[in-house]
Parts: C-alpha cells; structure tokens; sequence
C-alpha cells in the first residue's frame, strides 16, 4: 500500500470508529434488515459505508436516529422536503384526505393540482400526473418521440434523469452505463453532449434526428455547473432551429430556484418539463407538463389527428400525495411573493463560504458552488471548471461527510449534497459551520490535503 493509500485508509479508519460508537441501534438494524431488504435499504443512495443510518422522525430542519441523535437535515430525503420535515400545511393537507379514501377514480383534486401548476409554472399548458421523476422523465421522452417522429434524444455529460434505461448513461465524464444491466442497446437512443459546448451540440441536432434535448437546469448531479439565461436561450433556439423539443428536467431545479423553477428564474420556457420531489413535498408524485399541441400525443379522447403515445399509471392520483402537492405550490407561491427565495439562497451561500473557510483556515483547498438552497463543495486546488470537477477523486470528501454524521449534520456520504429547506434558519446554518471545524479538528485531514488528486475516469 503507497503512503497517500495508507493516510487515507487511517483517516477512514477513526472516522468509522467515531461514527460507530454513537450509532450502535443503526448498526444492529442493519444487520437485521440486510436479512430482508437488498443491502438493508430500498435504493442504493440510502446505503453508505460502513453501514446506514435508520431514522425514527423529522421536524423542521432537524431529523432524529433510531439512537436517539438528532441531525441538522441537509439531504431532505433526496431533496423532497423543500418545506422541511412536518410542515403543518402539508400535514393538515395530507390529514384532510383520510375521510375520502386514497384513490378515487378521477378525483377532483388532480385538476386542481394541475391548475395550480398551469398557474406557477409556464410551460404548463397541459399537465399529466405521474407516481415518481423516473416516469415523468420516461413519459416527457416518449411524447416528444411520438411528436416529432425522431427516435434520438440527448442529454449532457454528468447529469442524472432517473433511472430509465437509457438515461444511465454518460452521468460522468465518459460515455459510460451505469452498472450492470444497461445494455448497449437501450442507450443506443440516447446521444452525450459536453454541457456548454455549442459546436458539438449543433453537429449533433444536424444530423436531424433528435427528438429532443434533455436538460438539468441546475445541472445538479455533476456539482451546480448550471448555464446563465443565454445559456439556456441558446440551447432552446439550436432546439427549436432543428425540429427537436427542449425538455427541462425539473425534478431538483423545480420550485428549489423560484416557486416557478428553472424556467422562471432564468426566463426560458421549454417545450415539456419534468417535476417530482419537491413537487409533493414528501409525498409519492410526478408530473409532465407542457405544451398543449405536444401533451396531445396523451390524450386518450384522440381530439386531435396523429399519433398516440400511451401512458397510464394505477397510482397516478393517489389522493394524500396530490393534497400535499397542492399546500406545496401554494407554500412555494407565498414564498416567491415575500422573498424567502433571496433569503434562503443567500443562506445556502454562507454555508458555502462556511465550509470553504473551514478547509482554507486548516490549508486545505476547497471550494463550492451554490445555486438556490443547494450547495456542493470540491476538495481540489484545480481549476473550478465542470470538466475538471468531473474528474477528480472524491474519497476524502465522501469522507468528511461521514465525519459531518459524528457531529449532528446529516448528509449522505458519496453524494456531496447539502440541501437546504424553507426549515433551515440562520441557527442551523451556524451549527453545520461549527460542526464542519469540530470535524475537521478531530480527524486529520490535514494529512491527506496534499495527496495528488488521482482522475476518477482512469477507474
């Protein structure tokens, strides 16, 4: 083992120590869900090493384990909980429900979800309600193929739209699946592109056989790299120029960025655009939206002439989770109007400075990207650049997250998220500060801050 190796491994090493002697009930409770469930999780982000956390609650900023230890939330269950943990709106919402039943046929609250979106949101002219991100991503690809006849859609490198198939792919630097299972030809539709690079995108939409062009606006997964407005404008006119469909992704920047998401904070409308997460509040719920000519393909009435893109869904309407999306838009509306947007960003803002402070003070090079509420941090003395970013070895980060877990913040190891809700006051913003120096005081990181970074795409 070289020296760097073996600095890494001692660090890792009092860090697993330390956060195992406060999580003894989460350690037993792995062992016994792991005889049940698949790696003692339902999804492959909730694992991390050495072994998962398991919560009993949340309220607010805050969530509790089942050791009974609290945590200032920044990974919000995946960045759903915009509102926090328990809002008292999407409570009495969800509450409201239980005298109906969960699932009625066509029940009147879905218009009314999807009047609440055509208010909020402007690219939705017509709405279909789906159960996850996944689906709205699968559908909104399907209706733009059906639209325009063209079979190829694109999307950028580093960006992650759920896990169909053919969206796993390229979610780094190369145009590589991830996992097993992705066979070649159920990415053969899906074509890479380098975020920013305009040449390359205009030879791709040439070839004249894009449907569409799928974009993350905040370009979440591959660290907040997001365009400008004249990004995305341009994006949309090279779209429109080749036939295609622009489809914005806005499961992470929907009603994160602006009550009206991506597509009112930098003033560009796509053609269809994807919600989930924040959208329900915690609650199980997906939507397309978009142009009315373009969401006909869907329409079973077949009140328009040319082809028909079926999409069902059993779940589609669960009651409880279209209450919560509806106190949700109307939570988000009252947030734009008074300014707690500025408020919160400017609050995901400290904390990145925070942090950054917290690594430079001890001589370690770090910086950050901010955008809304969200905030990711890069241990690297490179260039801050997207493509640089993408590249380098995230081990001791992964690993000072772990560290976060041992004084009370609650991020997930391997994700570098630091999500933010409405909850997240100045108190907190001060603990996870205050938490990040003790971390960075107990365990010596300083040891491994001179390690040469090592490429992520040469393994």
């Amino acid at each position: 083992m070289t020296e760097p190796e073996s600095r890494i491994r001692a660090l890792e090493a009092a860090i697993f120590n330390a956060y195992r002697a406060r999580t003894a009930a989460s350690r037993a409770w792995h062992d016994r869900a792991a005889r049940s469930l698949v790696g003692g999780v339902s999804g492959t982000v909730r694992y991390f090493h050495p072994y998962p956390l398991y919560f009993a609650e949340g309220q607010g900023a805050w969530a509790s384990d089942i050791d009974g230890n609290r945590y200032v939330d920044h990974f919000l269950c995946g960045a759903c909980l915009l509102p926090g943990h328990r809002h008292p709106a999407i409570m009495s919402a969800i509450a409201g429900t239980h005298a109906h039943g969960s699932l009625v046929l066509n029940d009147r609250l879905s218009t009314e979800l999807a009047e609440r979106l055509q208010a909020i949101a402007p690219a939705a002219e017509r709405v279909r309600l789906l159960n996850s991100g996944t689906e709205a991503v699968m559908s909104a690809l399907r209706f733009a193929r059906a639209f325009t006849g063209r079979a190829v859609v694109v999307k950028f490198h580093g960006t992650y739209h759920g896990q169909g198939d053919d969206m796993l792919v390229g979610l780094d630097a190369r145009a590589r699946s991830l996992g097993a299972g992705v066979t070649d030809s159920a990415v053969a539709g899906t074509r890479l592109a380098e975020f920013g690079n305009f040449d390359q995108l205009g030879i791709i939409l040439e070839r004249g056989d894009i449907a569409a062009v799928l974009v993350d606006p905040s370009m979440h997964h591959c660290g907040l790299w997001a365009g400008d407005a004249e990004t995305y404008r341009r994006i949309q006119k090279m779209t429109r120029e080749a036939g295609a469909l622009l489809v914005f992704d806005e499961v992470i920047s929907g009603f994160r960025l602006a009550a009206g998401g991506a597509q009112t904070y930098f003033g560009v409308t796509p053609d269809l655009a994807v919600y989930a997460k924040a959208f329900g509040a915690g609650e199980k719920i997906g939507a397309v939206a978009g142009r009315a000519d373009v969401m006909a393909v869907a329409d079973p009435s077949r009140r328009t002439q040319g082809p028909f893109a079926f999409q069902s869904g059993t779940g589609n309407d669960v009651r409880n989770s279209v209450a919560a999306a509806i106190a949700a838009l109307e939570l988000y509306a009252a947030w734009d109007a008074d300014g707690a947007y500025r408020a919160l960003a400017a609050r995901a803002d400290r904390l990145g400075q925070g942090l950054q402070n917290a690594f430079a003070s001890r001589g370690i090079a770090c910086h950050y990207n901010a955008l809304g509420p969200m905030v990711r941090l890069f241990l690297t003395d490179g260039p801050k650049t997207l493509k640089h970013c993408l590249s380098i070895d995230n081990r001791v980060l992964s690993l000072f997250h772990c560290a976060l877990l041992t004084d009370g913040v609650l991020t997930i190891p391997g994700s570098n998220d630091f999500f933010l809700s409405f909850a997240h006051g100045d108190e907190e913003i001060d603990f996870v500060i205050a938490a990040a120096n003790a971390a960075l005081d107990r365990f010596d990181f300083a040891s491994v801050s001179a390690i040469p970074e090592r490429s992520a795409n040469a393994h």
